[in-house]
Protein backbone atom coordinates (compact mmCIF):
# COMPACT_ATOMS: atom_id res chain seq x y z
CA UNK A 1 0.00 0.00 0.00
CA UNK A 2 1.39 3.38 -0.78
CA UNK A 3 1.60 6.07 1.72
CA UNK A 4 -0.05 8.92 1.60
CA UNK A 5 2.84 10.79 1.21
CA UNK A 6 3.66 9.02 -2.51
CA UNK A 7 0.24 8.99 -3.07
CA UNK A 8 0.17 12.83 -2.77
CA UNK A 9 3.96 13.36 -4.82
CA UNK A 10 3.03 15.99 -7.12
CA UNK A 11 4.09 16.09 -10.38
CA UNK A 12 5.12 18.78 -12.77
CA UNK A 13 2.33 19.91 -15.28
CA UNK A 14 2.84 19.53 -18.74
CA UNK A 15 1.95 22.58 -19.27
CA UNK A 16 4.86 23.71 -17.55
CA UNK A 17 7.23 21.97 -20.45
CA UNK A 18 5.41 24.80 -22.83
CA UNK A 19 8.06 27.67 -23.59
CA UNK A 20 8.23 30.09 -20.71
CA UNK A 21 6.62 33.30 -22.19
CA UNK A 22 3.23 31.22 -23.22
CA UNK A 23 3.56 28.99 -19.90
CA UNK A 24 3.71 32.56 -18.23
CA UNK A 25 0.48 34.01 -20.41
CA UNK A 26 -1.54 30.61 -19.42
CA UNK A 27 -0.72 31.11 -15.37
CA UNK A 28 -1.36 34.84 -15.76
CA UNK A 29 -4.68 33.96 -17.36
CA UNK A 30 -5.64 31.22 -15.14
CA UNK A 31 -4.99 33.98 -12.25
CA UNK A 32 -7.29 36.58 -14.03
CA UNK A 33 -9.99 34.38 -14.19
CA UNK A 34 -9.93 32.87 -10.70
CA UNK A 35 -9.71 36.21 -9.06
CA UNK A 36 -12.52 37.16 -11.51
CA UNK A 37 -14.54 33.98 -10.03
CA UNK A 38 -14.23 34.77 -6.68
CA UNK A 39 -15.45 38.12 -6.70
CA UNK A 40 -18.34 36.73 -8.35
CA UNK A 41 -18.98 34.94 -5.51
CA UNK A 42 -19.12 36.37 -3.32
CA UNK A 43 -21.34 39.29 -5.31
CA UNK A 44 -23.61 35.91 -5.77
CA UNK A 45 -24.00 35.17 -1.93
CA UNK A 46 -24.36 38.34 -0.82
CA UNK A 47 -27.45 38.56 -3.11
CA UNK A 48 -28.57 34.89 -1.86
CA UNK A 49 -28.23 36.46 1.70
CA UNK A 50 -31.06 38.65 0.87
CA UNK A 51 -33.65 35.71 -0.06
CA UNK A 52 -33.95 32.37 0.94
CA UNK A 53 -31.30 29.90 1.42
CA UNK A 54 -30.09 27.71 -1.85
CA UNK A 55 -29.97 24.94 0.25
CA UNK A 56 -30.44 23.17 3.31
CA UNK A 57 -28.24 21.38 4.17
CA UNK A 58 -28.96 17.74 6.13
CA UNK A 59 -25.44 16.04 5.91
CA UNK A 60 -22.50 17.95 5.59
CA UNK A 61 -18.89 16.77 5.36
CA UNK A 62 -15.11 18.02 4.64
CA UNK A 63 -12.76 15.73 3.28
CA UNK A 64 -9.00 15.98 4.75
CA UNK A 65 -6.97 18.48 3.25
CA UNK A 66 -4.58 17.77 0.18
CA UNK A 67 -1.11 20.08 0.02
CA UNK A 68 -0.40 20.81 -3.80
CA UNK A 69 3.03 22.87 -4.41
CA UNK A 70 2.83 26.17 -6.62
CA UNK A 71 2.69 24.90 -10.29
CA UNK A 72 2.20 21.68 -9.53
CA UNK A 73 -0.85 18.93 -10.52
CA UNK A 74 -1.97 16.14 -7.88
CA UNK A 75 -4.12 13.30 -10.11
CA UNK A 76 -4.60 9.93 -9.69
CA UNK A 77 -6.10 10.61 -5.57
CA UNK A 78 -9.54 9.66 -4.37
CA UNK A 79 -11.05 10.43 -1.43
CA UNK A 80 -13.63 8.52 0.57
CA UNK A 81 -16.68 9.03 3.09
CA UNK A 82 -18.49 6.03 4.38
CA UNK A 83 -21.45 7.45 5.62
CA UNK A 84 -23.14 4.51 8.06
CA UNK A 85 -26.52 5.09 6.95
CA UNK A 86 -28.95 2.74 7.96
CA UNK A 87 -31.75 3.81 5.87
CA UNK A 88 -31.87 5.09 2.29
CA UNK A 89 -30.97 8.96 1.50
CA UNK A 90 -32.69 10.88 -0.63
CA UNK A 91 -30.66 13.58 -2.55
CA UNK A 92 -32.26 16.55 -3.66
CA UNK A 93 -29.47 19.51 -3.53
CA UNK A 94 -25.50 19.33 -3.19
CA UNK A 95 -23.26 22.24 -2.97
CA UNK A 96 -19.61 21.79 -3.44
CA UNK A 97 -16.97 24.20 -1.83
CA UNK A 98 -13.19 23.75 -2.17
CA UNK A 99 -10.04 26.02 -1.26
CA UNK A 100 -9.01 26.09 -4.73
CA UNK A 101 -6.88 24.66 -6.78
CA UNK A 102 -8.96 21.93 -7.40
CA UNK A 103 -9.26 21.41 -10.96
CA UNK A 104 -11.95 18.81 -11.06
CA UNK A 105 -13.56 15.93 -9.49
CA UNK A 106 -15.93 13.37 -9.95
CA UNK A 107 -17.88 11.68 -6.84
CA UNK A 108 -19.74 8.24 -6.69
CA UNK A 109 -21.75 6.48 -4.31
CA UNK A 110 -20.74 2.73 -3.98
CA UNK A 111 -21.22 -0.53 -1.31
CA UNK A 112 -19.64 0.45 1.59
CA UNK A 113 -17.15 -2.43 1.03
CA UNK A 114 -16.32 -1.06 -2.25
CA UNK A 115 -12.76 0.14 -2.76
CA UNK A 116 -12.31 -1.74 0.74
CA UNK A 117 -9.96 0.13 3.12
CA UNK A 118 -10.02 3.18 5.44
CA UNK A 119 -11.70 6.32 4.34
CA UNK A 120 -9.58 9.71 4.05
CA UNK A 121 -7.25 10.14 0.88
CA UNK A 122 -5.75 7.01 -1.33
CA UNK A 123 -3.81 5.92 -4.43
CA UNK A 124 -6.60 5.13 -7.08
CA UNK A 125 -5.33 2.40 -8.70
CA UNK A 126 -4.12 0.46 -4.99
CA UNK A 127 -8.05 -0.15 -4.56
CA UNK A 128 -8.73 -0.44 -8.59
CA UNK A 129 -11.03 2.89 -8.53
CA UNK A 130 -12.68 3.73 -12.21
CA UNK A 131 -15.50 6.27 -12.77
CA UNK A 132 -17.03 3.78 -15.58
CA UNK A 133 -17.16 1.29 -13.09
CA UNK A 134 -18.13 3.26 -9.89
CA UNK A 135 -21.15 4.75 -11.65
CA UNK A 136 -22.57 1.27 -12.70
CA UNK A 137 -21.81 -0.36 -9.52
CA UNK A 138 -23.53 2.49 -7.17
CA UNK A 139 -24.29 5.74 -8.92
CA UNK A 140 -22.83 9.39 -10.09
CA UNK A 141 -23.44 12.24 -6.95
CA UNK A 142 -21.78 15.35 -8.22
CA UNK A 143 -19.31 15.61 -10.99
CA UNK A 144 -16.82 19.40 -10.28
CA UNK A 145 -16.97 21.76 -12.96
CA UNK A 146 -13.65 22.99 -13.92
CA UNK A 147 -11.66 24.97 -11.47
CA UNK A 148 -15.30 25.97 -9.94
CA UNK A 149 -14.78 26.98 -6.13
CA UNK A 150 -18.50 26.63 -5.26
CA UNK A 151 -21.05 24.94 -7.17
CA UNK A 152 -25.07 23.75 -6.66
CA UNK A 153 -26.34 20.75 -8.33
CA UNK A 154 -30.19 21.12 -7.37
CA UNK A 155 -32.40 18.90 -9.11
CA UNK A 156 -36.67 19.74 -9.49
CA UNK A 157 -39.15 19.23 -6.73
CA UNK A 158 -39.33 16.05 -5.81
CA UNK A 159 -36.43 14.38 -8.04
CA UNK A 160 -33.50 12.85 -6.37
CA UNK A 161 -30.51 10.64 -5.93
CA UNK A 162 -31.37 7.52 -3.71
CA UNK A 163 -28.18 6.54 -2.16
CA UNK A 164 -29.04 3.10 -0.35
CA UNK A 165 -28.33 1.75 2.86
CA UNK A 166 -24.46 1.30 3.76
CA UNK A 167 -22.93 2.99 0.88
CA UNK A 168 -20.34 5.63 1.22
CA UNK A 169 -19.03 8.16 -1.10
CA UNK A 170 -15.99 7.99 -3.31
CA UNK A 171 -14.24 10.76 -6.07
CA UNK A 172 -11.27 10.58 -8.36
CA UNK A 173 -9.63 14.24 -8.15
CA UNK A 174 -7.39 16.02 -9.90
CA UNK A 175 -5.48 19.48 -8.45
CA UNK A 176 -3.93 22.41 -10.46
CA UNK A 177 -2.36 24.79 -8.17
CA UNK A 178 -1.75 28.12 -10.24
CA UNK A 179 -0.64 30.48 -7.84
CA UNK A 180 2.64 31.92 -6.39
CA UNK A 181 2.90 29.47 -3.18
CA UNK A 182 2.09 26.62 -1.94
CA UNK A 183 -1.16 25.34 0.08
CA UNK A 184 -3.42 22.83 1.70
CA UNK A 185 -7.02 22.86 -0.04
CA UNK A 186 -9.72 20.72 0.85
CA UNK A 187 -12.85 20.25 -0.56
CA UNK A 188 -16.88 20.29 1.45
CA UNK A 189 -20.29 18.80 0.40
CA UNK A 190 -23.39 20.35 1.54
CA UNK A 191 -26.26 17.83 1.09
CA UNK A 192 -30.17 18.51 1.12
CA UNK A 193 -32.10 15.09 1.35
CA UNK A 194 -35.97 14.44 1.65
CA UNK A 195 -38.51 12.26 3.20
CA UNK A 196 -39.08 9.39 1.21
CA UNK A 197 -43.04 10.59 1.06
CA UNK A 198 -41.52 13.02 -1.00
CA UNK A 199 -39.91 11.61 -3.78
CA UNK A 200 -41.44 11.79 -6.85
CA UNK A 201 -39.34 10.58 -9.29
CA UNK A 202 -35.75 8.66 -8.78
CA UNK A 203 -32.73 9.96 -11.26
CA UNK A 204 -30.17 7.61 -12.97
CA UNK A 205 -27.01 8.88 -15.02
CA UNK A 206 -26.22 9.24 -18.50
CA UNK A 207 -22.20 9.95 -19.50
CA UNK A 208 -20.34 10.04 -22.83
CA UNK A 209 -17.02 10.51 -22.88
CA UNK A 210 -14.94 11.80 -26.40
CA UNK A 211 -11.13 10.96 -25.39
CA UNK A 212 -10.20 10.59 -29.41
CA UNK A 213 -9.32 14.04 -29.53
CA UNK A 214 -6.60 15.81 -31.89
CA UNK A 215 -7.56 19.35 -31.85
CA UNK A 216 -5.66 21.51 -34.42
CA UNK A 217 -3.22 23.76 -32.85
CA UNK A 218 -3.91 27.81 -33.61
CA UNK A 219 -7.18 27.06 -35.04
CA UNK A 220 -10.84 26.13 -34.13
CA UNK A 221 -12.66 22.71 -33.54
CA UNK A 222 -15.83 21.03 -33.01
CA UNK A 223 -16.24 17.56 -32.55
CA UNK A 224 -19.64 15.56 -32.60
CA UNK A 225 -20.28 12.12 -31.40
CA UNK A 226 -23.84 10.28 -31.61
CA UNK A 227 -24.17 7.02 -29.87
CA UNK A 228 -27.71 4.75 -30.49
CA UNK A 229 -29.05 3.75 -27.21
CA UNK A 230 -31.61 1.62 -28.16
CA UNK A 231 -30.54 -1.59 -27.93
CA UNK A 232 -29.41 -0.63 -24.47
CA UNK A 233 -33.17 0.26 -23.53
CA UNK A 234 -34.43 -2.85 -25.55
CA UNK A 235 -32.27 -5.10 -24.05
CA UNK A 236 -32.29 -4.35 -20.78
CA UNK A 237 -35.75 -3.03 -20.07
CA UNK A 238 -37.58 -4.08 -22.51
CA UNK A 239 -38.43 -1.05 -23.96
CA UNK A 240 -37.86 2.25 -26.59
CA UNK A 241 -35.74 4.50 -25.05
CA UNK A 242 -38.42 7.02 -23.77
CA UNK A 243 -37.56 9.11 -21.17
CA UNK A 244 -36.94 12.46 -19.56
CA UNK A 245 -33.38 14.60 -18.95
CA UNK A 246 -33.68 16.46 -15.97
CA UNK A 247 -29.84 17.71 -15.15
CA UNK A 248 -26.94 18.06 -17.52
CA UNK A 249 -23.00 19.16 -17.04
CA UNK A 250 -20.55 19.95 -19.41
CA UNK A 251 -17.08 19.48 -18.95
CA UNK A 252 -13.86 20.20 -21.02
CA UNK A 253 -10.88 22.32 -19.95
CA UNK A 254 -9.11 26.12 -20.82
CA UNK A 255 -9.60 25.83 -24.43
CA UNK A 256 -13.02 24.17 -24.23
CA UNK A 257 -15.27 27.34 -25.84
CA UNK A 258 -18.77 25.05 -27.07
CA UNK A 259 -20.99 22.50 -25.89
CA UNK A 260 -24.00 21.04 -27.25
CA UNK A 261 -26.04 18.07 -26.23
CA UNK A 262 -29.38 16.64 -28.35
CA UNK A 263 -31.75 14.39 -29.16
CA UNK A 264 -31.04 12.23 -32.57
CA UNK A 265 -34.30 10.08 -33.96
CA UNK A 266 -33.94 7.69 -36.40
CA UNK A 267 -34.82 9.83 -39.69
CA UNK A 268 -31.53 11.70 -38.38
CA UNK A 269 -33.92 14.80 -37.11
CA UNK A 270 -31.65 16.70 -34.54
CA UNK A 271 -33.05 18.35 -31.23
CA UNK A 272 -31.42 20.21 -28.89
CA UNK A 273 -31.20 19.39 -25.21
CA UNK A 274 -28.62 21.82 -23.66
CA UNK A 275 -26.10 24.40 -25.53
CA UNK A 276 -23.63 26.97 -23.87
CA UNK A 277 -20.70 28.80 -24.56
CA UNK A 278 -18.86 29.48 -21.36
CA UNK A 279 -15.47 29.35 -20.20
CA UNK A 280 -13.44 27.36 -17.46
CA UNK A 281 -14.31 28.59 -13.62
CA UNK A 282 -18.29 28.94 -13.88
CA UNK A 283 -20.55 26.14 -13.24
CA UNK A 284 -21.56 24.42 -16.28
CA UNK A 285 -24.66 22.47 -14.94
CA UNK A 286 -28.10 22.75 -15.72
CA UNK A 287 -31.31 22.08 -14.19
CA UNK A 288 -33.50 21.41 -16.95
CA UNK A 289 -37.44 22.79 -15.74
CA UNK A 290 -39.34 21.08 -16.94
CA UNK A 291 -37.31 18.49 -17.80
CA UNK A 292 -36.83 17.14 -21.79
CA UNK A 293 -38.69 14.24 -22.79
CA UNK A 294 -36.81 11.70 -25.24
CA UNK A 295 -40.00 11.42 -27.37
CA UNK A 296 -38.41 7.91 -28.30
CA UNK A 297 -35.69 9.09 -30.06
CA UNK A 298 -32.76 6.42 -30.58
CA UNK A 299 -29.99 8.56 -30.07
CA UNK A 300 -28.00 11.00 -28.53
CA UNK A 301 -25.31 13.52 -29.75
CA UNK A 302 -22.89 15.09 -27.90
CA UNK A 303 -20.61 17.92 -29.30
CA UNK A 304 -17.60 19.82 -27.97
CA UNK A 305 -15.94 23.32 -29.64
CA UNK A 306 -12.41 24.34 -29.20
CA UNK A 307 -10.26 27.44 -29.73
CA UNK A 308 -6.97 26.12 -29.21
CA UNK A 309 -4.50 29.16 -29.04
CA UNK A 310 -1.26 27.16 -28.50
CA UNK A 311 1.47 25.71 -31.38
CA UNK A 312 0.55 21.80 -30.49
CA UNK A 313 -2.41 19.74 -31.35
CA UNK A 314 -4.62 19.16 -28.03
CA UNK A 315 -5.66 15.18 -27.10
CA UNK A 316 -7.70 13.56 -24.70
CA UNK A 317 -5.66 14.06 -20.71
CA UNK A 318 -5.30 16.23 -17.58
CA UNK A 319 -2.94 19.42 -17.34
CA UNK A 320 -2.13 20.81 -20.59
CA UNK A 321 -4.79 19.04 -22.29
CA UNK A 322 -8.63 18.98 -23.05
CA UNK A 323 -11.65 16.55 -22.68
CA UNK A 324 -14.72 16.80 -23.87
CA UNK A 325 -17.31 14.68 -21.44
CA UNK A 326 -21.08 15.14 -20.17
CA UNK A 327 -23.01 13.86 -17.02
CA UNK A 328 -27.09 14.05 -17.08
CA UNK A 329 -29.35 12.75 -15.01
CA UNK A 330 -32.79 10.91 -16.57
CA UNK A 331 -35.74 9.13 -14.99
CA UNK A 332 -34.84 6.13 -16.89
CA UNK A 333 -34.75 2.60 -15.31
CA UNK A 334 -31.21 2.34 -16.96
CA UNK A 335 -27.29 4.04 -16.01
CA UNK A 336 -25.99 4.18 -19.07
CA UNK A 337 -21.71 5.34 -20.06
CA UNK A 338 -20.52 5.44 -23.67
CA UNK A 339 -16.97 6.28 -24.68
CA UNK A 340 -15.16 7.19 -27.62
CA UNK A 341 -13.96 5.46 -30.90
CA UNK A 342 -12.03 6.36 -34.35
CA UNK A 343 -12.81 9.90 -34.99
CA UNK A 344 -12.72 11.19 -38.44
CA UNK A 345 -11.08 14.76 -39.63
CA UNK A 346 -13.77 16.20 -41.62
CA UNK A 347 -11.65 19.28 -42.51
CA UNK A 348 -12.51 22.91 -42.11
CA UNK A 349 -16.18 24.19 -43.04
CA UNK A 350 -16.66 27.21 -44.66
CA UNK A 351 -16.43 29.69 -41.42
CA UNK A 352 -12.99 27.61 -41.29
CA UNK A 353 -13.63 25.60 -38.17
CA UNK A 354 -12.27 22.20 -38.04
CA UNK A 355 -14.98 19.84 -38.41
CA UNK A 356 -14.86 16.32 -36.69
CA UNK A 357 -16.89 13.30 -36.30
CA UNK A 358 -16.15 10.80 -33.58
CA UNK A 359 -17.45 7.18 -34.02
CA UNK A 360 -19.27 5.88 -30.81
CA UNK A 361 -17.46 3.13 -29.08
CA UNK A 362 -18.37 0.53 -26.03
CA UNK A 363 -21.71 1.51 -24.79
CA UNK A 364 -22.16 0.18 -21.03
CA UNK A 365 -25.66 -0.22 -19.22
CA UNK A 366 -26.76 -1.53 -16.11
CA UNK A 367 -30.57 -1.40 -14.53
CA UNK A 368 -31.05 0.45 -11.77
CA UNK A 369 -30.10 -0.64 -8.18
Amino acid sequence: MATVARILEARVLRGLLLPRAERQAKVDLMRIRTATLVLGLFLAACRQDAGEPEITPTLTHSFEPIAIGSGEEVSNVCQSWTLNNAEPLYVSKIRQRNGGAWHHSNWFFVPENTYDGPDGTWDCDDRGFHDVSAGLEGGALFAQSTQTLEELQAFQEGAVLEIPPRHRIVGGVHLVNVSAAPMDTALTFDIETIPEEEVRVRLRPIAFTNTALDIEPQAESRYGMTCNLKAQFENTLGTPPDYNIYYVLAHYHEWGNYFRLSFVDDEGGDRTIFELQDSIGEPLGTTLDPPINSQSASSLRVECGYVNTTDRRLEYGLGGQEMCVFLAYTDADLKIGAASSVNTAMGPNEDGVFMNETACGPILAAPAN
